[in-house]
């Protein structure tokens, strides 16, 4: 706890006798650490599907305890993991805030433009050229933005093992840790800091010297009666009669770095690892213990890659999630006990997620994007000349090579509607949409105004392409996928407990732009400066009441 704040009890006792008569100065109002556990990837249905198997100081606390929102969902597509990081920490659709995706094509150059890299930035304990870093290609201010604007006493704090995660829940001018993969320890770069905390450094070392990396292995942590899933690749059970053993696919989603954490990202093991830093950054940077509001941004970023990876039916991700669980309920228990005790904890996710691909053989196929950009880009070449006209296929954008349109004196909008109509032919698209429907006249459904909600003109690309429900990439290392504008990608569990937060479950709409405002109000401050969304009444009317 912070030094100086407690008087010494007999200059307290003369203050007391000297203004016995004065009016006892009120408690605050607001919550003096706002903490955001987004869980990445996990479907609505888990928090159903395994309560049975759920701890009671975990996930069940908040069922118990908290405010449980069933309606909750991200109104745009395509979903995807820093989409909805920054919908949820700024208020704002990808429209405005112009997170589309870790991809996309520069719409002059027709070159990649990457999120999160930045040659200008250095990472810290990396290797030369790794590490490079740096918010620069946000756009948009988030909370933590504002409350530092409204309170430059405050600490914001974003830590995801992720870069980009953490790198996108920060902003524009707050903190940001995410795990170095190759060496597996805790990092920035020089766009946040010009080095590293020394409480960083220290834990790192610990980190180093610590033989859990080799000695760990994935065993379940529930007896095999338990649990519902029968799908399994990776963990070898005790009675392997009671399982269906799958043929694991090979590599992890995402993790193409050698070193110490790729080969644990896609396990419970990442989460402990996130869960263990936080709690360090909450004791050093002495979070939650004044008056002061701070706000700690996490996500665990394993559940994603376990999903992904395995299949939300397997035996893996069931226990993913039962091992979560617990470290969700440490973690909550000692936020609690070294704050102040006005802490509002928000637990979310940022994408549902599709079945497997071959989970029930009613599929068994899936979309190959490479073939689809290849034969987009032989029929505008035979329509119209040249060799070069597809730049990029990224998250269901595909970019249309713009300098060949206009040097051929083409309407860019004739070619991406001739476009989008043969794409129609193509197995498994349910829909094709040109950008140019989504820059004029208003949306027909509430489903082309999802469409028109992920869009931001200079970065998603020409045609926006939709598959039918069910289908997904075919990806290397992913079984199960996200990105469509259907119930299972954008309808996501929300639970809210803490200071002045009534227990109860509310089937209010919440579109998850509301996050952000609600927790400014809880907070005491403005509103991020991009959002137009309304806070979620079942919350703000309770916090009237206090």
């Amino acid at each position: 706890m912070k030094s100086g704040k407690y008087i010494p009890f007999l200059l307290g006792a003369t203050a007391a006798l000297h203004c016995a008569a004065a009016p006892a100065t009120p408690a605050p109002q607001r919550p003096s650490l706002a903490v955001n556990i987004v869980l990445s990837g996990i479907p609505y249905d888990f928090f159903s599907r395994y309560e049975a198997n759920l701890t009671e100081d975990g996930f069940r606390k908040f069922m118990r305890e908290g405010t449980v929102f069933t309606e909750s969902r991200y109104e745009y597509m395509p979903t995807n993991s820093v989409s909805s990081l920054a919908t949820l920490t700024t208020g704002a659709y990808p429209s405005v805030h112009g997170v589309v995706g870790r991809q996309w094509c520069d719409v002059l150059t027709g070159q990649t433009v990457s999120l999160i890299d930045d040659p200008a930035a250095t990472g810290f304990d990396c290797e030369f050229g790794e590490g490079c870093y740096s918010g620069a290609l946000l756009t948009t201010p988030t909370l933590g933005d504002r409350l530092r604007r409204d309170y430059p006493e405050s600490k914001v704090i974003s830590i995801a093992a992720d870069p980009a995660s953490a790198i996108v829940m920060a902003g524009l001018g707050t903190e940001a840790y995410w795990l170095n993969p190759r060496t597996a320890c805790w990092t920035s770069s020089s766009d946040y800091m010009l080095y590293l905390p020394g409480w960083v450094t220290n834990f790192n070392e610990q980190y180093k010297n610590n033989s859990y990396f080799s000695n760990w292995f994935w065993v379940l942590c529930k007896d095999e009666m338990r649990y519902r899933n029968r799908r399994i690749s990776y963990i070898q059970p005790e009675h392997e009669g009671r399982f269906r053993r799958m043929e694991a696919i090979k590599a992890l989603p995402g993790m193409t770095a050698e070193g110490r954490f790729p080969r644990v990202s896609a396990t419970p093991l990442a989460s402990d690892m996130v869960a263990d830093f936080v709690r360090q950054a909450v004791l050093q940077e002495r979070l939650g213990d004044d008056d002061t509001p701070d706000l700690l941004n996490i996500c665990f970023d394993a559940p994603r890659r376990v999903i992904a990876h395995y299949g939300p039916e397997s035996v893996e991700a069931e226990d993913m999630f039962y091992q979560l669980d617990r470290t969700i309920a440490l973690l909550i228990r000692f936020i609690e006990q070294e704050t102040n005790g006005r802490v509002v904890f928000v637990l979310t996710t940022d994408h549902g997620c599709s079945d497997s691909y071959d989970a029930y053989a009613l599929q068994a196929d899936r979309f190959n994007g490479i073939q689809f950009r290849t034969i987009i880009n032989s029929f505008l070449c035979a329509q119209y000349g040249g060799e070069a006209w597809v730049t990029g296929y990224f998250g269901r954008r595909l970019y249309i090579n713009r300098n060949e349109a206009f040097s051929r004196g083409l309407s860019l909008d004739d070619v991406q509607r001739r476009a989008s109509d043969f794409a129609l032919q193509f197995r498994g698209i349910a829909r094709v949409v040109p950008s140019c429907d989504l820059r004029s006249g208003a949306a027909s459904d509430r489903y082309l105004q999802r469409l028109r909600n992920g869009y931001y003109q200079k970065r998603s690309g020409d045609l926006l392409v939709d598959l039918e429900p069910g289908l997904i990439e075919e990806r290397t290392g992913v079984r199960a996928d996200t990105g469509s504008a259907f119930e299972y990608d954008i309808h996501v569990p929300l639970m809210v407990m803490g200071y002045g937060i009534p227990a109860g479950v509310s089937d209010e709409e919440v579109d998850m732009t509301s996050v952000a405002v609600t927790l400014a109000r809880l907070l005491g401050i403005s509103q991020p400066d991009a959002s137009s969304a309304l806070p979620i009444r079942a919350l703000t009317e309770a916090g009237t009441k206090r």
